[in-house]
């Protein structure tokens, strides 16, 4: 049985799809960055004979933990997993998604992962922010509906060829909607000088981050972007080419790309001094 580990967003979704797909006897654990460590912490070693990680990378403690115990396996595209080249088996180019590294992984095992290619593609555009595609934003916007679960069930259980009737109108739907959400997010945030002189810009939102992020960034002329999550209590970072804001992410327990990153968070943004301004406790 082989556990595999990975991130919840669509890339790392869609390594599941295709582990699910192609190697059968597989436990799913998808999680955010902060806490692949618990889950590894966690793991019964014994029910597995191997560790599976993609999209992500634990620390270099919970790592070491399980080293000797259980083979591990990380497939990753972030610069900051480039450490566990040299540690364990690991496929990892910073050029490519996971889902495409994952795809290419399985295919050199000799899986006839090759009905696979279009929807790996497809991932891949989205995540590495190429666009060249029509269709990649349009799938991102298919796994935010449909949600893990049932992502995972529609794509394990035929590949991709374009989007079905169905699936056409609830991205159609969601097309519209998106585009009214990210004019309106956009105009409820605020903009201010970081400690080194850069624009950066604070939104709260739930939904569509890197094209929330990107349009702020083009349109208010901003070098980062700030979107707070509340309700996933998640905070998402987007930046032009020239600022990395993975160092932010990192130093607050998460991680990304230069361009591209995010970590969670466990404090309130002043709640009670809110519920206190608005009268319904004491002070203190």
């Amino acid at each position: 049985m082989l556990l595999h580990i990975s991130h919840n967003d669509l890339d790392g979704v869609t390594c599941g799809v295709l582990t699910k797909k192609f190697l059968r006897e597989v436990d799913n654990i998808f999680c955010n960055y902060n806490e692949i460590d618990q889950i590894l912490a966690e793991v019964n070693t014994s029910e597995y004979e191997r560790i599976l990680i993609t999209d992500m990378s634990p620390g270099k403690r919970a790592f070491e933990r399980l080293l000797g115990e259980i083979e591990m396996i990380i497939i990753d595209h972030h610069e900051s997993s480039v450490w566990l080249t040299e540690m364990t088996e690991c496929v990892h180019n910073i050029k490519k998604s996971a889902t495409l590294l994952t795809f290419e992984w399985l295919k050199d095992m000799g899986k006839d992962v090759e009905p696979y290619r279009e929807l790996a593609e497809c991932v891949n555009d989205f995540d590495m922010w190429h666009l060249k595609r029509k269709d990649s934003l349009q799938m991102n916007m298919l796994f935010m509906k449909l949600g893990v679960e049932r992502y995972m069930e529609r794509f394990s259980r035929r590949p991709y060829n374009g989007f079905n009737s169905d699936e056409q109108i609830i991205v159609e739907l969601e097309t519209e909607r998106r585009d009214k959400y990210i004019h309106s997010a956009s105009k409820s945030g605020f903009s201010m000088k970081d400690i080194q002189g850069l624009d950066f810009f604070v939104v709260f939102a739930e939904e569509y981050s890197s094209e929330l992020g990107n349009h702020i960034i083009k349109d208010l002329e901003m070098d980062y972007v700030i979107i707070i999550n509340m309700q996933r209590r998640k905070v998402s970072l987007r930046s032009r080419p020239a600022v990395d804001v993975r160092k932010l992410a990192e130093q607050n327990g998460g991680g990304g790309h230069k361009n591209a990153a995010g970590f969670s968070f466990d404090f309130d943004f002043g709640t009670m001094d809110f519920l206190h301004e608005i009268g319904v406790i004491h002070e203190g």
